[in-house]
């Protein structure tokens, strides 16, 4: 039996009596209680054996416990009194010793200034004789020798040295004022010859003069030394060149960086190596004589068509961009010192790379517009006189627009990228609006033709010259419209990915208001397609009202048509099938019969033929309608045959797949039931 069991929190004593018993066996009942109860009884007794003895125990314990608390408490109370009297022996030290340690540090600082002055004096002497002898050289001359120069040199350094020292001393501003006069004067005096040692290159020389300028601290100096000599030959060499050209001038410039890099790093010894480079570049190219802007002006001017000035002005952007791409792998090549170049300063150099491009780009826009002008110099354009010859003419012309266009742009971005848009989109703008100019005065003409035969009262309709002349107008007007749009989707698609300083061609190309208006001339049509969207529009319209004039001439006859009164009373009873459609009607129904061959001749799907046939056939309704309206005392027999030129214009409209209007089916019931006999006869 496990006394565990009953200390357990979920204990039940129905459960554990169960099974105990389940575990009995076949012992009989009352012998099991017997002996469980006697059991349960020893386990108690045990237990309280247990409990006594440990109580017993516990309180023995506790005087012991009572008595080591109470020696700890003595314990420490000793321990605070030794602390409390060690910290009154300190204090009585600190009031014995602390006036002598006062006295001891007065005496420490008296030292420290005594030997400061001291210093100070020996260096204020040291002083007068390093300034009196720097300037006994300067009056005597800078010497040229190696080891006087270097004597120089070491006494540079030490007056440096010995300004610092004298830091602290009263007239430490006048030394250093004087100090700065006479480097100003040394420099003065050791500036040409190390301009003419950088300028022959001469490298021993040079590391001399450089030595001095850092003796001064004026390493700024030497940069500007270098930037005069380097700027002086290399211009030199630019004018004794036999032919100015920009691809001479890149060359000259390439072929020079790399020793200017490693003589700016290794002999002058510059932090900034390239970014000196940069600048030096930047100055040289925006005061060469002649300058590459001068140059390239001269060489369009000698062209002898637009088509040579783009080709030159291409060249130009492929010349440039071999020294771009030059400077920008010097620039991104491994550096012992991993020097940082300002973005501006790298932008600065681009813009006067690219100055002689961005100068020409307003000649550009004048050469693009020329050649595109000149794709419309065909003799049909200006010399047919056949309308639909010239419409095809045209037609021809809006084919070809989109080859034309597309060769133009990629042109134009082989010249400025995306920076070109503000001058290439002027000269589309332009062969845009000759196109247009060309559309609205052949549709004028056109006009004019169906306007000169409806007033001469001839027919034209569908096989007239000037329907499917309008017709192939429309086309090439819609053609063009489709160019446009298409060009501009890819376009304005396209990515700028390059945003390195020296390739960020609008900021480069173009001025800050243009640069800002970018994004807004990519993504806006020229301004003629409002023009072409109105012509298409008219267009369409004039042809439709070609298509419905031979109509309209047959619907003008019915008011003045004498059988709709004053007829013969006995022919008021003739029955339906007596009567056929008058003239007039069948004129009209045969006329509409024909035009789905004509139309589907000359339309495309694209065009929409069944529109054009459905558009006549309601025009035929509504007008018919309104015609049968206007007419006066109309008797009983022009109601019949009115009504029966009704219904046959009724069943050609719906042969030919349209549907009759509701104006000229509403006004058929009411002439039936206007008509009583013949009401109820149906």
């Amino acid at each position: 039996m496990e006394l565990k069991t009953f200390a357990e929190d979920d204990f039940d004593p129905k459960k554990w009596i169960n099974r105990v018993w389940s575990n009995s066996g076949n012992q009989e009942k009352e012998i099991f209680v017997t002996n469980t109860v006697q059991r349960l009884q020893l386990y108690m007794k045990q237990l309280t054996n247990s409990l006594d003895e440990t109580t017993t125990q516990v309180v023995t314990s506790i005087p012991h416990v009572l008595q080591d608390a109470l020696a700890l408490q003595m314990e420490g109370a000793l321990l605070h009194e030794k602390v409390l009297a060690l910290e009154q022996k300190v204090q009585e030290v600190e009031e014995e010793t602390g006036h002598s340690i006062e006295s001891l540090q007065r005496i420490d600082q008296l030292k420290s200034r005594l030997e400061n002055a001291a210093s100070a004096l020996r260096e204020a002497d040291k002083w007068a004789a390093l300034a009196t002898k720097l300037e006994d050289v300067l009056e005597s001359g800078v010497p040229t020798q190696k080891d006087k120069l270097d004597e120089l040199s070491e006494l540079v350094v030490a007056m440096t040295a010995s300004l610092e020292v004298l830091s602290d001393a009263p007239d430490y501003d006048s030394k250093k004022m004087q100090l700065e006069t006479l480097y100003n004067r040394l420099e003065a005096s050791i500036s040409p010859p190390l301009i003419e040692a950088i300028t022959q290159m001469d490298a021993d020389r040079a590391a001399i003069y450089v030595k001095l300028f850092c003796g001064m601290s004026r390493t700024v100096s030497v940069c500007r030394c270098w930037r005069r000599a380097a700027a002086a030959r290399m211009a030199s060499s630019w004018r004794r060149l036999d032919a100015h050209t920009v691809p001479a001038l890149s060359r000259l410039l390439t072929g020079e960086a790399n020793k200017q890099v490693d003589w700016l790093t290794n002999v002058l010894k510059s932090e900034t190596p390239l970014a000196e480079l940069i600048r030096l570049y930047t100055d040289l190219l925006l005061s060469l004589d002649p300058s590459p802007a001068k140059i390239v002006s001269a060489s369009l001017k000698l062209c002898s068509n637009p088509e040579e000035g783009v080709i030159l002005l291409t060249d130009l952007r492929q010349d440039i961009n071999e020294f771009v791409n030059f400077m920008k792998g010097i620039m991104e090549a491994p550096k012992q010192n991993k020097e940082s170049i300002l973005p501006a300063t790298v932008r600065e150099l681009g813009r006067a790379a690219y100055a002689p491009l961005r100068d020409s780009l307003p000649k550009y826009a004048e050469l693009q517009t020329q050649l595109l002008l000149a794709n419309l110099n065909d003799s049909r354009l200006d010399n047919e006189e056949d309308l639909l010859e010239h419409s095809r003419a045209i037609l021809q012309v809006a084919d070809r627009c989109d080859g034309w266009l597309s060769s133009s742009y990629n042109g134009a971005k082989k010249i400025g990228g995306i920076a070109i848009y503000p001058f290439y989109m002027p000269a589309v703008e332009a062969f845009i609006s000759a196109i247009s100019n060309r559309i609205s005065s052949h549709s004028r003409r056109i006009e004019s033709e169906f306007l000169s035969s409806v007033t001469a009262g001839v027919s034209t309709g569908v096989l007239s010259n000037t329907f499917p002349a309008s017709l192939v107008l429309e086309t090439a007007t819609a053609t063009v419209l489709d160019t446009l749009a298409e060009r501009q989707k890819a376009e304005v698609e396209e990515e700028q990915t390059e945003s390195h300083p020296l390739v960020d061609l609008p900021t480069l190309l173009l001025d800050s208001e243009t640069r800002q208006r970018l994004s807004a001339i990519r993504s806006e049509p020229p301004g003629s397609t409002a023009a072409l969207r109105r012509s298409r529009e008219h267009l369409r319209s004039l042809a439709k009202s070609i298509l419905r004039h031979p109509v309209e001439l047959q619907l003008d006859k019915i008011s003045q048509l004498a059988v709709w009164s004053n007829n013969d009373a006995l022919s008021t009873d003739l029955p339906d099938f007596a009567i056929s459609p008058q003239e007039y009607i069948t004129e009209i129904g045969q006329y509409l019969m024909t035009l789905p061959q004509h139309l589907e001749l000359h339309l495309s799907e694209k065009q929409a033929p069944w529109q054009f046939l459905t558009d006549v056939c309601n025009h035929t309704c509504e007008t018919y309608a309104d015609k049968i309206l206007n007419i006066k005392n109309m008797d009983a027999l022009g109601t019949k045959r009115c009504l029966t030129d009704i219904v046959y214009l009724s069943s050609v409209v719906e042969d030919l797949g349209s549907s009759v209007t509701p104006a000229l089916k509403n006004l058929e019931n009411s002439l039936r039931a206007a008509t009583p006999a013949l009401h109820s006869q149906n």
